[in-house]
């Protein structure tokens, strides 16, 4: 080795070595250095390489190649790397390959000189592949060229990006978000600087505000899984204005917008759970209208979308509106039969749920029948929606039902399905008025909320459950305190369950004599059942319960809600319903207040054959209030031995309930027989006994000041 050319290498290790430890100082030196020994290689190979006779060519081509070759250093700070560079690069390490063969097929007499020429070239090789192929993700091969240039120029901020955008993709693979969003923000600050804040280059480095929606999306899907639904919809909100910030200038268009519109899947979802409807319902729009310009085809994404609103609308009683959607959704899942099989089932599901809720049970049947041809009869979903059906025609058969439900939900094990098949059974059990069943029942129900993922909302179910039975009992204040539980429930934000449960407690405080703002909740009940397009016979409960909390008071008010039920069981061609019995008794009731006890006798007439129809004969409380109420209209027509005969029915429906427990119906009743006794002037002091035990048995349920508690006092007296 020359030792010109001994002191151009140390001069070029020394340049290098200043720039690893201090920087770009020595960057200029360095190319200076590089160069002159690169040209050195070209012009004067000869020399380098030992040139001495025709027979040596090798050596001038070996310089030309080699000086070529590290001549491409010189040209590191030039970004991107050329064709033409690569080509040279890759000529010297091929020419580098050749003398490893040369060396193999000669051995002994491969000579020192081919040697030096080989070593030159491996190691020129090296170093010059290290600046061409390298990357600019390759964190060692991007930090020496920061140091090799000055800080804020072009070059440095473009290098600067692409290491903020692999620290981004390092936190992102932590699944640590903000981190991510903090480098992703960076990546674009330094790319605008790259592109010296031009808009026209930002298309260069689109892909940092991709980058920027992906963190705050990813960061979204993290908080929707765990139901912090309002951080997510924060997150899904800068994710769609950082891929419509007008500085978004995307290269790939197409696949932009396709981001764009599932990114207002997620804001759909999630309006959805926050219950934000009118941002709901916008989402929806946008999500139906742009579909086709993301996907060629209607297929299960379309289905996924329409599934959503339409479990959306069955929550804010659209019905007619959700079933459409389902009969879309079938559409588009015959395309694919094979393959969507579970889609198909709860498609059919959510149809069987809108038809029961609006009451078209033959239609919910027909569905049933078609989710039973890809299910089976044993199917635990099949079973819990037969049972729903039959909870509609035969309570008693519903029973039987709803108890196979429960038995295959406990072979399948699991917890949420198990807990509403029970939670069923211990409906149908408090219907068909077997008690004792129902309080076996409810400590099984009860114990499987703890396996639920929703125990809060879950426990609401039992709570009104525990308040009717409570309040079929005559445990008011049992059951007025379970009512205001439920509707305290945090989960229980619904307009409809909050509106449903204050008229039952209204219901409550009318037996148990303490005053409310009755005006204000008719008001207000009024304006929500008005809101309905539509009054479906399973949603006339409203109507009956503001019914009822009015007989006696507002009489035209009540008669006219009461009305509402009969016509609507009309109208859907439904004759047997408790809710018929229930209107009915009411409308009676008002004719008895009214005094017109003729039209109150038919009334009556009506509604307990109503009730009768559907739950049998002496076999609810419901029957047994009614027949309470013609044993008074019968004391009011002097009709004694007629108010006799029902008594017996009342007693007799009273111990079908309640068997030989004693409730506030034995002092209801025993407060009858005594005016009856009365009105017969047989036995005065046998109507005072009466009297005495009705009012025994009273004082367990209301206090002194209570109307019944007064009306027997001053009976006795």
């Amino acid at each position: 080795m020359k030792k010109s050319e001994k002191i151009l290498i140390i001069a070029i290790l020394s340049f290098f070595l200043g720039v690893l430890i201090f920087g770009h100082q020595f960057t200029t030196s360095l190319l200076i250095s590089t160069s002159i020994l690169s040209i050195c290689y070209i012009i004067g190979g000869f020399y380098f390489l030992n040139y001495q006779n025709d027979k040596d060519k090798l050596n001038i081509l070996a310089g030309i190649i080699l000086g070529f070759a590290l001549g491409s250093f010189t040209f590191t700070l030039w970004m991107p790397v050329s064709v033409f560079r690569k080509v040279i690069v890759s000529i010297n390490i091929i020419f580098s390959i050749l003398l490893i063969g040369l060396w193999i097929y000669k051995k002994n007499n491969f000579n020192r000189k081919l040697k030096s020429i080989f070593f030159r070239s491996i190691t020129i090789a090296i170093f010059t592949s290290f600046f061409s192929f390298s990357s600019v993700h390759f964190n060692t091969y991007r930090d020496f060229l920061l140091r090799m240039l000055t800080p804020d120029t072009s070059l440095s901020n473009n290098l600067l990006m692409f290491e903020k955008i692999d620290e981004y993709k390092g936190f992102m693979n932590l699944k640590k978000y903000d981190s991510a969003i903090v480098k992703a923000n960076e990546a674009i600050l330094y790319g605008k600087k790259w592109r010296d804040y031009d808009t026209l280059y930002y298309q260069d480095f689109s892909g940092t505000y991709e980058f920027l929606s992906d963190a705050y999306i990813d960061n979204g899907d993290e908080y929707f899984n765990k139901k912090d639904f309002k951080n997510a919809l924060s997150n899904y909100i800068k994710a769609d204005s950082i891929l419509t910030h007008k500085e978004h200038k995307p290269k790939y268009v197409k696949s932009t917008e396709s981001e764009i519109y599932w990114n207002h899947y997620n804001l759909f979802l999630t309006y959805n759970k926050l219950l934000d409807y009118d941002n709901y319902d916008s989402e929806f729009e946008y999500l139906i209208e742009n579909y086709s310009k993301v996907k060629d085809t209607f297929d299960i994404d379309y289905h996924h979308i329409l599934e959503n609103a339409s479990n959306n609308y069955y929550t804010r009683s659209y019905y007619s509106d959700a079933i459409e959607l389902n009969k879309a959704s079938l559409i588009i899942l015959n395309q694919d039969s094979v393959n969507n099989i579970n889609s198909f089932k709860s498609t059919y599901v959510r149809l069987i749920k809108n038809y029961l809720i609006t009451d078209s049970t033959q239609t919910a049947k027909t569905y049933l029948k078609e989710f039973e041809k890809i299910a089976s009869k044993n199917d635990c979903l099949y079973l819990l929606y037969k049972t729903r059906i039959l909870q509609k025609e035969n309570i008693k058969e519903a029973l039987e039902t709803a108890k196979k439900t429960c038995e295959c939900a406990e072979q399948e094990n699991q917890p949420s399905s198990l807990f509403f098949s029970n939670l069923l059974l211990l409906k149908l059990e408090l219907e068909n008025s077997n008690y004792k069943n129902f309080e076996k029942q409810i400590k099984i129900t009860q114990d499987l909320i703890s396996k639920t993922d929703n125990k809060t909302y879950n426990q609401s179910f039992i709570d009104e459950l525990l308040a009717y039975y409570n309040f079929i009992k005559g445990n008011y204040v049992d059951s007025k305190k379970y009512y205001v539980k439920a509707l305290n429930n945090p989960k229980n934000i619904k307009e409809v369950k909050k509106n449903a449960l204050e008229l039952k407690i209204a219901q409550i405080n009318d037996e148990l004599d303490i005053n409310y703002d009755r005006n204000n909740l008719n008001l207000k009940i009024l304006n929500f059942l008005s809101e309905y397009d539509t009054n479906y016979p399973s949603t006339t409960t409203f109507h009956n319960d503001l019914g009822n909390i009015n007989t006696g008071i507002n009489t035209k008010l009540s008669d006219s809600i009461f009305k509402v039920t009969i016509e609507c069981h009309k109208k859907f061609g439904i004759t047997k319903s408790p809710k018929l019995g229930i209107a009915y008794n009411g409308l009676a009731t008002n004719q008895l207040h009214l005094k017109k006890y003729k039209k109150a006798d038919s009334l009556y007439t009506i509604a307990i054959k109503k009730l009768n129809d559907f739950y049998g004969k002496q076999q609810n409380v419901n029957q047994l209030i009614c027949y309470s109420n013609i044993i008074e209209l019968k004391l009011n027509q002097k009709k004694y031995d007629q108010g006799l005969d029902f008594l017996k029915k009342a007693r007799l429906t009273k111990i079908n309930c309640f068997n030989k427990e004693v409730t506030i119906y034995d002092a209801y009743l025993l407060n009858l027989e005594g005016d009856i006794i009365k009105g017969n002037k047989k036995d005065k002091s046998l109507s005072t006994e009466k009297y005495n035990q009705a009012l025994d048995i009273a004082k367990n349920y209301f206090d002194d000041n209570h109307r019944f508690i007064k009306k027997l006092k001053n009976k006795i007296e």
